[in-house]
């Protein structure tokens, strides 16, 4: 029986999952392998040289869901959950084998803090043992019954992250100071991180989301590295993964195809390093040097860990551990000129792209007066990224007949989105789309780029004019309003002169203030004149705001 089937069985849709991201340089990954009755330990260098099998594990423990290495004591730990779930130790060559604790719940991933404690997910909790097996403790319990992914243990900071109810949320290693870190993910299987970048990675594993997401530590630049969503939807096969920052690489193992990939951080080069084989299959990675030391969690680089810092009373509004002076537009106050809200909740939205090629095209009314429209925003869910290429939106006006767009010519304006595997959860998504508009009614046309493989689901709105649905035959269905919002944003931040343009003057205008240490400089307007005022200038300033 495959792990697939046994999540399937347990309701566990994305919820197995191992070791996230141990990292630092080192010789060999060791790698756990399942399979009923036989499963074993194995070995490669990283360059994919020199597989070896370590050792095999006894007929009844066949189910190793992540491993982890402490090399203190020269030994490997485990959660078996073949039968009963048992944390399970040796050493790398299987000697002294044996079971730390029995735990109850269907248990994944292990993960060690600097005394040796091991911290895994049990069903909807995350749990803790002492090194011995000893002292088992719950230090969270999600409020849903789905489960949480396997825990991450940021030993340097105190922290443990973790994925629940389509979040990563963060928690201190006796469970308090709960803090949401990534919103619009649908189950993180498996979580590294690279706090002296600033950066958090994550499996995103389920039914219809299989792929490597990394995105800032206050939430932005969200991306996707490595996509292994099907084009059916099926299975995931990404099971778990190592992140390791100073050799540039990340290690996965994919349960579908039985190997073992290696990529550089930005996802690219990817290559096979090692494969199963006899109908196993890889459950479980860890670099043979133990968990990596991560740097100071100080976001805003003032020398004090941001926990400090918000203890002390620096503002975080989105309770994301990250200090609002640190964040380009924290809990932004929105200008909304149109908004349809989002029900997410109801998880039945439109479609865009395969399999039929479907296009929306929702219709809205500018009053007297007219509109200045900076952004665009959406709310829903991406089934299938493939490429990554999301999703074409375009502004037309109305034919004349108040029921259809006139697509004859060029789009008034266009921009490029993308959604997160956020269903059932508002998160709305944002583009630039700058345009003045005159009093009448307008259509904004969503399409996939590459529509025969892209595939999401815009939210139904609570209100708005009634919308069509097109297929790539062109046939209409009238649908609900799709969620919409459009935004006026007050004003241009990066127009540092107030000439009413983004360009180089603006740039060099900023850097020469920068430069002399003027108070005008202070971008963000937190009393001082440093990095962060350069950074975020940068940021709006390549944003083209």
């Amino acid at each position: 029986m495959s792990i697939r089937a046994m999540l399937g069985a347990c309701g566990l849709a994305a919820g197995v999952c191992g070791l996230s991201g141990t990292a630092a340089a080192q010789a060999e990954l060791y790698i756990s392998e399942y399979k009923y009755q036989d499963a074993q330990m194995s070995a490669v260098r990283t360059d994919g040289t020199m597989p070896r099998t370590m050792f095999a594990l006894s007929p009844s423990l066949w189910l190793p869901i992540g491993i982890a290495y402490r090399p203190s004591t020269g030994r490997l730990l485990w959660m078996d959950s073949a039968g009963s779930s048992d944390v399970m130790s040796a050493t790398t060559a299987g000697a002294s084998q044996q079971t730390l604790a029995t735990v109850p719940g269907f248990c994944k991933g292990v993960s060690l803090d600097g005394q040796g404690r091991i911290y895994f997910g049990s069903d909807n909790t995350v749990q803790r043992v002492n090194a011995d097996g000893s002292g088992r403790v719950v230090l969270f319990t999600s409020a849903i019954s789905y489960p949480v992914g396997a825990p991450y243990v940021d030993a340097t900071n105190g922290h443990v992250y973790f994925g629940d109810d389509g979040e990563i949320k963060r928690i201190n290693l006796d469970g308090t100071n709960l803090k949401i870190v990534i919103r619009g993910i649908s189950q993180a299987r498996a979580i590294a991180l690279d706090i002296a970048s600033g950066r958090i990675y994550w499996i995103d594993a389920d039914t219809i989301s299989d792929y490597i997401g990394r995105a800032r530590l206050d939430d932005t630049q969200f991306t996707h590295l490595i996509d292994g969503s099907p084009s059916v939807v099926q299975s995931s096969g990404l099971i778990d993964f190592v992140v390791h920052p100073a050799g540039n690489a990340v290690y996965f193992a994919d349960e579908l195809l039985d190997k073992v990939f290696k990529t550089d951080l930005a996802g690219a080069g990817k290559q096979m390093i090692f494969a199963s084989v006899n109908d196993r299959s890889p459950s479980g990675l860890s670099l043979d040097t133990g968990p990596i030391a991560q740097a100071l969690h100080d976001v805003d680089h003032n020398g004090v860990a941001d926990d400090v810092d918000i203890a002390g009373g620096a503002a975080d509004c989105d309770n994301n551990g990250v200090p609002d002076r640190a964040q380009v537009k924290p809990c932004e106050q929105l200008n909304l000129l149109l908004d349809h809200g989002s029900n997410a909740a109801i998880s039945s939205g439109h479609s865009i792209g395969s399999v039929s090629l479907w296009q929306m095209l929702q219709p809205f009314d500018v009053p007297g007066g007219g509109w200045d429209i900076d952004r665009i925003g959406m709310d829903g869910f991406t089934v299938n990224y493939h490429d990554g290429s999301g999703m074409d939106v375009a502004l037309f006006p109305d034919d004349g007949s108040g029921q259809y767009p006139d697509e004859t010519g060029a789009p008034i304006a266009t921009t490029t989105m993308n959604f997160r595997f956020n269903i059932n959860k508002v998160n709305w998504q944002y583009a630039p789309m700058k345009v003045t508009l005159t009093p009448g009614r307008y259509w904004v046309r969503v399409i996939g780029h590459v529509p025969t493989v892209y595939q999401s689901s815009p939210n139904r709105g609570f209100s708005g004019l009634g919308a069509w649905a097109r297929t790539g035959s062109g046939s209409y269905v009238s649908v609900s309003p799709m969620a919409l919002r459009l935004i006026d944003d007050p004003g241009c931040p990066a127009d540092y002169n107030g000439d009413g343009f983004v360009n180089a003057l603006d740039y060099d205008e900023f850097a020469g203030r920068f430069e002399e240490g003027e108070s005008g400089a202070d971008f963000n307007h937190d009393g001082f004149v440093n990095a962060l005022d350069y950074d975020e200038f940068a940021e709006h300033f390549e944003a083209g705001c």
